[in-house]
């Protein structure tokens, strides 16, 4: 559970995928392989908007969908108001820790039990200018959460995420034009050296003293690099440079 190989093998496959039931497959017999039951891919806003670029993915039981949607539940839900609070994954554990909880919330929670729903682990999405967003994997009700699988999950919901927001993004352009993805960013090559050891896990410390340079610089190239790409963490940053290829996980193996 939570192989390197099938982390690989997941982006691999996302990255091929061209509609958004082959997405759905793939996450299907992904996440079961890692000991989790259900997921939800989605953007943190209504579909009743009109907009055609809200991704709303999930294979939750039919029971809780039509909770969510008979009570409200989309609009306060305390996994994605966590989110707005959070730049990394937590577990549904974790949720009381990052905010206060509403007796509407603490409602939510248990009737999510009562559908048959066990914990949780959720990768929060933030991309500047965008919906926020989330990719939450989950149990049914009994079954432990398989913690030992986070690292991998952190890696599937980040890319899961880009697939979908690149499906998305290649349909909207077929009506308009003017939405059509952006070229890729090109990275420097030392740009491309920070980014390799912060994907291995090293801190700018880390990353100065092996490429002999100060940390403070490590810092501003990797603050160059999010901003070539437009996005607000490391690990989306890392997902966007593998997903164009600028990377490979080969480069990430210490």
């Amino acid at each position: 559970m939570g192989r390197f190989e099938d982390v690989q093998q997941f982006v691999r496959d996302a990255n091929r995928i061209s509609d958004f039931g082959s997405l759905r497959s793939l996450l299907d017999s992904t996440i079961r392989d890692f000991g989790f039951d259900y997921y939800a891919l989605v953007h943190h806003a209504s579909v009743l908007q009109g907009k055609d670029d809200v991704i709303r993915l999930h294979d939750f039981p039919q029971a809780w969908a039509e909770i969510i949607k008979e009570e409200g539940y989309f609009f306060d839900d305390p996994v994605h108001v966590a989110c707005q609070k959070s730049a990394v994954p937590f577990t549904w554990t974790d949720v009381p820790q990052i905010i206060s909880l509403t007796s509407r919330q603490r409602q939510m929670l248990s009737d999510a039990s009562a559908a048959g729903l066990g914990g949780g682990f959720t990768v929060p999405i933030h991309i500047p200018g965008e919906y926020t967003a989330s990719c939450t994997f989950s149990t049914r009700l009994g079954r432990d959460v398989p913690a030992a699988a986070f690292p991998a999950a952190h890696y599937i919901g980040s890319f899961a995420f880009e697939a979908a927001r690149r499906l998305t993004q290649r349909l909207a352009a077929k009506t308009d034009p003017r939405l059509a993805l952006l070229p890729q960013p090109k990275l420097t090559r030392r740009q491309l050296d920070c980014v390799v050891l912060a994907g291995r896990g090293k801190s700018d410390r880390d990353v100065g003293q092996i490429l002999g340079i100060s940390d403070q610089t490590v810092h501003q190239h990797m603050e160059d690099a999010k901003r070539k790409y437009d996005v607000a963490t490391r690990m989306q940053l890392v997902v966007r440079a593998l997903f164009d290829s600028q990377l490979t996980f080969a480069d990430l193996v210490n």
